[in-house]
């Protein structure tokens, strides 16, 4: 679930940073990352724009800090997802179960959240360095050691497995984020993108997964 660091909007003394990133926040969720602006937050603030440039060079490094803090969440909501999964006996089928289970999180992050989702992979478009992989990516990459050594990832597509689940995934996320999905359709899209995923990386769909 998504919170802001601080409750409502007002500055509290020693706590100005994290008040412009909660409410900065606010206002990509209700406008997008196009309605971001610092003086648009000092104001919200009830502060000085100058107040602001002492803990943000400009708009941008306060867009990277809350698509840093956007990405982050999203990794740990798909945590949660992953290890709310039933144990089978299998341990194949666990694997493939805990896989499925990150893809559906990472677009249910997407439809709860969807004018941050859709901020929070921009950073680049200012130059911002940043790790764009972070834990969503290493959840990825350690479901798919898990169904590598369960022996249910084909060799074929060993080495394009990650980059064709997470595209898969992330598109269908980025379509969601932007109302291109009707509602109704969106439950049935996340189970055809996940089991077009697992076909293409085991080469089948079990039963039991979808």
């Amino acid at each position: 679930m998504l919170t802001p660091r601080s409750k409502g909007h007002d500055y509290h003394h020693g706590d100005l940073r994290a008040s412009a990133i909660a409410a900065g926040r606010e206002m990509i969720k209700k406008g997008g990352i196009n309605a971001l602006g610092l003086r648009k937050v000092a104001e919200r603030l009830q502060v000085s724009p100058a107040s602001l440039y002492r803990h943000f060079e400009d708009v941008e490094t306060l867009q990277a800090e809350i698509c840093s803090e956007v990405r982050q969440e999203l990794g740990e909501y798909m945590l949660v997802a992953r290890e709310k999964v039933p144990k089978s006996r299998s341990k194949s089928l666990n694997a493939k179960l805990r896989f499925r289970a990150l893809g559906h999180a990472y677009m249910d992050f997407a439809n709860k959240n969807k004018k941050l989702f859709e901020s929070a992979f921009l950073f680049r478009m200012h130059n911002q360095n940043q790790d764009a992989e972070g834990l969503a990516w290493n959840l990825l990459t350690e479901s798919l050691d898990e169904l590598r050594s369960t022996g249910e990832l084909l060799s074929k597509t060993d080495e394009e497995a990650c980059m064709l689940a997470w595209s898969a995934v992330h598109g269908l996320a980025t379509l969601v984020a932007q109302d291109a999905i009707e509602p109704e359709r969106y439950e049935q899209s996340k189970i055809q993108i996940m089991n077009g995923v697992e076909r293409a990386l085991t080469g089948k769909v079990s039963r039991s997964a979808i």
